[in-house]
């Protein structure tokens, strides 16, 4: 099995924020297709039904909270705001533009364990996870999610997915999302950026099985540099089956789903599950 480059090394500087941000420019169906950012508008209908008060939103991987200002567009403006990225810059520029009552920023890294998070304790908390669950394991982050979520808490999370019935199909049919001139100046960039640095190679996509759960089709990036091969970039495209498999195990409930017309993405809102004990599963 090749190394895989921690998913913070694609983020850790501001000149790779700002690489970032010309591959979302240039390639996202997000920016480029209406319908995909009116998705991220539909679940405010059933939120607003569900809060009975003020509440708070935490923006967990925000980049610059494109995304929730879509949603918080149709939501009373929140009484606290937290946007908590790996790129502190980017979490600063979420925090400037998202409306709030009272706001704050912070470094996270999704792939470890969370620090120590302050809320007002009289409000309800809505946590938004946008764009993040394709790179990173998905039922670890769930499972860490669902711990700090109490009773009246929603978690609205994001889905790239692999359209069709079969997964490894339907990726096949977005690599080109991927394997693109502005994502591969990115990928280079973080390599050069890594330590210890990685010998001479070059960037190869292709889509594998996921190591953890074989069924599941990923999009990877990998560098080559014979005879080792690392794995610079991983995303992750389920069917809709399996998300729904993964919001079971991390010991969730589905409340509402929201897909848009081409079935490459969806949102998921879902809160904690009934008290049990839960599922096995490895972080």
């Amino acid at each position: 099995m090749p190394s895989e480059l921690p998913a913070s090394a694609l983020y850790s500087s501001p000149a790779l924020g700002r690489l970032w941000k010309k591959v979302h420019q240039a390639c996202s169906p997000f920016l480029h297709r209406p319908a995909v950012r009116r998705l991220y508008q539909r679940p405010t209908s059933v939120l607003r039904k569900t809060l009975a008060g003020p509440y708070s939103l935490i923006a967990l991987g925000c980049a610059e909270g494109t995304k929730e200002a879509l949603l918080l567009q149709g939501m009373p403006k929140p009484a606290f705001l937290l946007t908590a990225d790996t790129n502190l810059s980017l979490a600063r520029r979420a925090a400037r533009h998202l409306p709030a009552r009272k706001k704050a920023f912070r470094n996270i890294d999704l792939s470890r364990p969370f620090p120590a998070f302050q809320f007002p304790t009289a409000t309800a908390r809505i946590f938004t996870l946008f764009g993040v669950l394709p790179n990173l394991e998905p039922v670890p982050l769930l499972r860490r999610i669902a711990r700090l979520m109490k009773s009246d808490d929603w978690l609205l999370f994001s889905a790239n997915l692999a359209p069709g019935k079969s997964g490894f199909a339907g990726a096949r049919k977005v690599l080109s999302q991927y394997n693109n001139l502005p994502t591969r100046r990115w990928l280079e960039a973080s390599v050069r950026r890594y330590r210890p640095k990685l010998p001479p190679g070059g960037l190869e996509f292709g889509v594998h099985p996921d190591p953890r759960e074989k069924t599941l089709a990923r999009i990877e990036a990998r560098w080559i540099a014979h005879p080792k091969t690392w794995i610079i970039f991983s995303s992750r495209r389920p069917t809709m089956a399996q998300v729904e498999s993964w919001i079971r195990i991390a010991h969730l409930k589905k409340t509402a789903r929201f897909l848009e017309p081409r079935g490459e993405e969806g949102l998921w809102l879902v809160g904690p599950a009934p008290s049990r004990s839960p599922p096995s599963h490895p972080d």
